[in-house]
């Protein structure tokens, strides 16, 4: 018996049968991802009994076997907190360095460690339930490493942008390989295994056996769907995201003081000599309204450009219903996976710069706080006492080592900007890690349109341009009741609210609703704070 037949078998079976099918195909195999409850053994009398107390904690059983229960019996679920609280938990004991201070699975993890017992138990346990990472946990188009992708090329097979490969020679690794792209990869023809014609893929011709490394990176990059590039939990991923991050900060390290002397040069033909002394944070300013306006700019026109025939836009053609069809079964092209990753490494740049902005780091000498000057000394003891408090009154941490202070940059909308930045680096990583680019590249694009008129309108008042800064500005509240007001509550939103639960439940398989409870509070929570923000300003 195979997992899919154990699979499809719950769908038409009681509860009951449901369970005993999976226990039987478990105990067979011995495939487990997680510890199983502990079985109750037998006494001389045939009854059952359990060496443990009814409080005592018990082993949970395997995600499929949770997620089977949760199908059958949804009033069994916690609610959102629990089930992300306990989502986190999990992430959290998978990273390096975290994991070594969690308890072994075997013994239950942290649940363990709770001080209740019963919180995680399972299944009335507040924290006891585990969800997939993805909502969809059947068959999905696995997510192509370069190391695979290597492996290809090298046995003969070649990938291409519109999902073929290219077979010369059999090779069972390969084979196990294509297996986890069952859809996105299809035989387009065959050459002899001796063969050294070059073979045109996407409009690049390749000798096999002879392509250097760097065009295998490009390749890989530019040409591939469905890569690893398309989610940024992966360690790739992260590293192309924060190589990005550094390259923009590189970029504004160069180009920010140009852009600042000429808002020097424009400040003095339009408000008179000697102005820019005395508005020096103005200037600084300009500078980096002139950067993102054109970054703005630039990604609005790739967005509108590669978005355009797109289905999620295209009403006629289901809109935003096609963010959720097919979930699991959804392309990621190059384009998009790239996208994903610019504007993420914008976003994480744009928090750094935020707190490097609003805060100072400063060490910290124990002896100017406890001063071990005489007595007599009492006019340094003021002096001292004095320069303790205002310093203390302007700091955010102190520590007898270091402290972090309010720095003399910081705006006076930094709690509005910081909320708005983490909140977007959090919808960012959960869009990315649960496969939700379509979506997360709608809530990108309405912002990115309606930030050109508020940069331009801004540079506009700033060299005191008054028709141009009347027309930015009303097209900037024109933009900003359209895009921030309107489509993203009331189409992306409520696309999130309807669209997702008709789409992967009523229209695809069934799917494991805890997953679904804990990523639609996520996301509503993430796209409610944007949303109250924007109705703030």
């Amino acid at each position: 018996m195979t997992l899919d037949t154990v699979q499809k078998a719950h769908f038409s079976l009681s509860p009951s049968s449901a369970a005993a099918l999976t226990a039987n195909h478990y105990n067979n195999t011995r495939v487990e991802t997680m510890p199983r409850i502990k079985e109750t053994k037998l006494n001389e009398t045939g009854s059952s009994s359990s060496s443990s107390s009814p409080t005592a904690f018990s082993l949970p059983p395997t995600v499929y076997e949770q997620r089977v229960a949760r199908i059958h019996d949804t009033s069994s679920i916690p609610s959102p907190p629990y089930l992300i609280t306990s989502l986190l938990l999990d992430i959290a004991c998978d990273l390096p360095l975290v994991k070594y201070a969690c308890p072994d699975a075997d013994v239950g993890g942290w649940r363990s460690k709770l001080p209740n017992p019963e919180w995680g138990t399972f299944p009335h346990g507040k924290l006891s339930h585990t969800v997939q990472r993805y909502f969809y946990t059947g068959e999905r188009l696995g997510d192509m490493t370069f190391g695979d992708y290597r492996r290809l090329k090298a046995a003969g097979r070649s990938t291409a942008f519109e999902g073929c490969y290219h077979e010369v020679a059999d090779s069972e690794e390969v084979d196990h390989i294509l297996n986890q792209f069952p859809v996105q990869y299809h035989v387009c023809h065959k050459h002899p295994a001796d063969s050294t014609t070059p073979i045109a893929i996407d409009g690049i011709s390749d000798n096999i056996g002879e392509a250097s490394l760097l065009r295998d990176y490009y390749d890989f990059a530019f040409h591939t769907n469905n890569t690893t590039l398309g989610d940024v939990s992966y360690p790739s991923s992260l590293a192309v995201l924060f190589f990005i991050a550094l390259v923009i900060r590189a970029f504004k390290r160069v180009a920010l003081p140009r852009f600042s002397n000429l808002g020097r040069k424009l400040g003095r033909s339009a408000h008179g000599p000697g102005w820019e002394e005395q508005n020096e944070e103005r200037v600084v300013k300009f500078g980096e309204y002139v950067y993102r306006l054109l970054y703005h700019s630039a990604v609005s026109v790739y967005g509108v450009w590669y978005f355009r025939n797109k289905p999620w836009w295209d009403r006629s053609q289901g809109g935003t219903l096609n963010c959720f069809l097919d979930y699991g079964f959804q392309t990621i092209e190059p384009g998009m996976a790239w996208y994903f990753l610019v504007q993420a490494a914008y976003n994480v740049d744009a928090l750094v710069s935020l707190l490097e902005l609003s805060f100072v780091v400063e060490c910290v000498n124990p002896l100017t706080y406890y001063s071990s000057a005489p007595a007599e000394d009492l006019r340094r003891k003021r002096d001292t006492s004095k320069h303790v408090d205002a310093s203390r009154r302007r700091t955010v941490l102190w520590t007898p080592l270091f402290q972090i202070k309010w720095s003399d940059t910081a705006r006076g909308d930094f709690q509005e900007m910081f909320a708005h930045h983490l909140v977007t680096n959090i919808i960012i990583y959960f869009c990315s890690l649960g496969r939700f680019t379509r979506m997360g590249s709608m809530v990108f694009l309405v912002h990115d349109l309606s930030d050109v008129p508020i940069d331009m309108s801004k540079l506009a008042n700033f060299v005191r341009w008054k028709v141009t800064t009347v027309t930015c500005f009303a097209v900037m509240c024109v933009m900003w009741v359209v895009c921030r007001l309107y489509f993203l509550p009331f189409v992306i939103c409520r696309s999130v609210v309807a669209d997702a639960y008709k789409a992967m439940f009523t229209y695809g398989p069934v799917l494991d609703p805890g997953t679904h409870s804990a990523y639609y509070a996520l996301f509503l929570l993430g796209l409610g704070s944007l949303i109250l923000l924007h109705v703030m300003w």
